[in-house]
């Protein structure tokens, strides 16, 4: 295989990776939402959503980082 090649394929391989993470995220904050959607508890339902979503960001943007140091750098 070219060295291009396999720099290639180790970004695809963390931006796939990192998609496994951003859903394993997710899928934990839907599962504690609904086992936890009681009246009094729905104000917090909007808080764990956000913290998960920032996660999920920070997941995909690092992997994006990650990505790009591997394109441009080799590294």
């Amino acid at each position: 295989m070219s060295e291009e090649f396999e720099y290639l394929q180790r970004a695809v391989d963390r931006l796939m990776e990192a998609q496994r993470e951003a859903l394993d995220v997710t899928e934990r904050a839907l599962n504690a939402e609904a086992e936890s959607l009681g009246e009094d508890e729905r104000s917090g339902a909007s808080e764990r959503f956000e913290t998960a979503l920032v996660d999920v960001r920070d997941i995909l943007e690092g992997a994006l980082e990650d990505a790009r140091d591997i394109l441009e750098g080799g590294a």
